[in-house]
C-alpha cells in the first residue's frame, strides 16, 4: 500500500483550501463559476452606494449581479459598472438599467425593458439612469410642509401679537369680570337644574302630580262617557227642535205679546179708557175717593145702626139711633 507523507497531505490540503477561498470569493462577487454569462456595461455619473454583488433584478426578478466598479476619468464623473447576467434574458437595446434603493438603504439595478426588437449581447452598454435616492424624496415631500410650517408659524405669530396686544389691564379687568358673571351664571343653572329635578321626581314632583291629575281627570272622561254621551244627544235633539221652527213661532208669540203690552200702556197713558181716566185725570180719582168714603160711612152705620135700615117691631118702639164710630173719632178730634 502507497504510504502517503505528511507534507503531501497537508499541501494537497492547502491546494484545495486555496481553490475553495478562490471560487468563494468569486461567488460574493456575483460571478458565476459555470455556464455561460453574459456580461453588460453601464455608465453613470453616480452611483449612490452601488457596490460589487449587488442584485441586478427584472420585474423584480433577480437575472444577475453587479461584478465591478471602475472609474473612467480622474474626476470620476464618469463611473462604468459590469453587470453579469446569470439568467438568459433578452434585453431589448433600447433598456434602461436603472439604480434603486429600498428603506433599508440596499442598491439594485433595475434594468426596464424597452420595446426595441434589437437585443443586447455580451459586451453592450445598456443605457443608464438613477432613481433619486431616500432623502432626495424625503426632501420634496418635506418642502411644500415646511413652506406651510413656516406660514403658519408667522400666523401663530401675528396672533400672539393680537392677542397680547387686546389682552391689555383693562381687558384683563372685563374678562375677570366675565368669568365671575359665567360662574354666578352656573350657579344659577345649577339651583334651576336642581329645581327641576325636584319638579320631575317621579314621587314627589309636581310634573309626576299633574300627569296623575290629568290621568285622574281623563279616567273621570272615560267612566262618564256615557252621560257626555246623552248630554251632547239632548243638546242636538234641542238644537234640532230649534232649527225645525219652533224657535220662530216663539219669537213670533213673543213679538205679539210684546205688542199687546204695548198697546195697553197706550191705553193706560190715555185718557179714553176708565183706567186711563183713572190714572191720568185727578177729578176721577177724587171722586171715587169721595165716593169710598161715603161707602165707608154707609157700612159703619149699618153695622152701628142696622134697624134704621131694616125695621121691625111688634109694638111700634123705636130704638134709639146711634153715631158712627167715624163721626165720633171726627168730633173728638175737633
Amino acid at each position: 500500500m502507497l504510504k502517503v507523507s505528511n507534507e503531501t497531505k497537508v499541501g494537497i490540503l492547502t491546494v484545495v483550501a486555496i481553490v475553495l477561498l478562490v471560487l468563494g470569493f468569486n461567488l460574493l462577487k456575483g460571478k458565476s463559476l459555470f455556464g455561460n454569462d453574459k456580461t453588460i456595461y453601464a455608465v453613470y455619473k453616480q452611483v449612490n452606494g452601488l457596490q460589487p454583488a449587488n442584485f441586478v433584478q427584472v420585474n423584480g426578478l433577480k437575472v444577475g449581479s453587479v461584478s465591478d466598479l471602475n472609474i473612467m476619468d480622474n474626476n470620476a464623473g464618469r463611473i462604468l459598472v459590469t453587470l453579469r447576467l446569470t439568467k438568459d434574458v433578452e434585453i431589448p437595446r433600447n433598456s434602461v438599467a436603472r439604480i434603486t434603493g429600498d428603506l433599508l438603504g440596499t442598491k439594485a439595478v433595475q434594468i426596464d425593458f424597452g420595446n426595441a426588437n434589437d437585443y443586447l449581447r455580451s459586451g453592450d452598454t445598456i443605457y443608464a439612469a438613477v432613481d433619486g435616492s431616500i432623502t432626495d424624496a424625503l426632501k420634496e415631500q418635506l418642502n411644500p410642509l415646511v413652506k406651510k410650517l413656516e406660514t403658519t408659524l408667522s400666523a401663530v405669530d401675528s396672533v400672539l401679537l393680537t392677542v397680547n396686544a387686546v389682552f391689555d389691564t383693562t381687558t384683563e379687568g372685563n374678562l375677570r369680570t366675565a368669568v365671575a358673571h359665567l360662574e354666578t351664571t352656573m350657579r344659577n343653572f345649577s339651583a334651576t337644574s336642581g329645581s327641576l329635578n325636584h319638579m320631575l321626581d317621579p314621587d314627589k314632583g309636581n310634573i309626576q302630580a299633574t300627569f296623575n291629575n290629568l290621568a285622574a281627570v281623563t279616567g273621570n272622561l272615560k267612566n262618564n262617557n256615557e252621560k257626555i254621551t246623552g248630554i251632547l244627544t239632548n243638546a242636538e235633539k234641542a238644537t234640532g227642535s230649534l232649527a225645525n221652527g219652533q224657535l220662530d213661532s216663539s219669537l213670533r208669540n213673543l213679538q205679539q205679546t210684546v205688542a199687546n203690552l204695548n198697546h195697553m200702556t197706550d191705553k193706560l197713558n190715555s185718557t179714553d179708557g176708565s183706567l186711563g181716566l183713572l190714572m191720568n185725570d185727578k177729578k176721577v180719582y177724587n171722586n171715587l175717593q169721595s165716593s169710598l168714603g161715603s161707602l165707608n160711612k154707609l157700612l159703619e152705620d149699618l153695622k152701628a145702626n142696622p134697624k134704621r135700615y131694616v125695621h121691625f117691631s111688634l109694638f111700634g118702639r123705636k130704638d134709639k139711633i146711634k153715631p158712627i164710630p167715624s163721626d165720633t173719632a171726627a168730633a173728638q178730634a175737633q
